[in-house]
């Protein structure tokens, strides 16, 4: 039996410090010479697609654009990251770690990064090659979508078909949980990212906590 554990990146996987905000916010800066695009507007649990047609239509420009802005912000993305301390947060490579070493789980990604970005932010901390699949931002606008897409390519290096109940993806947003249930996978919550304890845990996720620090307790509550 195969199990498949996803993981969101942004919150989830690495502190949210702005450096995806402030990168994006640049692209439009140069491209658009304004700085206040996205006054009010929250980035969390959205793909990249999605927040830039969102500043294209905010700063009435083109669609045409799209393109010249997302090249923009991963220029300054890649820039950002170069200084930019450790993202990790706590407990996550001893997760990592501990779900690497059991032959019968495929780590992967479910995420609304675009792929070049997801693989900017991982390499920082060097635990890119622990994810054998990903579905990102580029492949769906949709996140449930993308745990499916993600499910389907497991299946197809673990040369079975995976189970729904055999999925665990994990995320900090509403956006996350949401995506878990639409690809009928065990939804977990960590209050490490956009999104407080309390809304979580409206939305009844199957385990919800504060960090995967301790790494024991996390991975023995995700897979018993």
């Amino acid at each position: 039996m195969r199990r498949l554990v996803l993981f969101d990146i942004d919150g989830t996987l690495i502190r949210p410090i702005g450096i995806g905000r402030r990168s994006i916010e640049g692209a439009f800066t140069s491209v658009y010479g304004t700085n206040d695009v996205f006054a009010g507007y929250g980035f969390h649990g959205r793909t990249d697609p999605d927040i830039i047609d969102e500043g294209i239509r905010r700063a009435n420009g083109r669609a045409e654009d799209h393109d010249r802005l997302l090249n923009a912000y991963l220029d300054n993305l890649a820039r950002e990251v170069a200084v930019a301390p450790s993202l990790l947060l706590p407990g996550v490579r001893d997760v990592l770690d501990g779900l690497a070493a059991r032959p019968d789980v495929i780590l992967g990604l479910v995420t609304g990064n675009v792929r070049r970005g997801a693989d900017i932010k991982l390499r920082k901390d060097g635990i890119h090659e622990y994810f054998r699949v990903g579905a990102y931002g580029c492949d769906s606008r949709h996140r449930g979508e993308l745990v499916l897409k993600a499910r389907d390519e497991a299946a197809r290096i673990g040369h079975a078909p995976i189970d729904p109940r055999d999925v665990v993806m994990i995320g900090d947003t509403e956006n996350d949980v949401s995506a878990a249930r639409y690809g009928r996978a065990v939804a977990v919550a960590v209050a490490t990212g956009g999104c407080t304890r309390e809304t979580l845990a409206a939305l009844d996720p199957d385990h919800l906590f504060e960090t995967m620090d301790p790494a024991s307790a996390f991975l023995e509550a995700i897979l018993p």
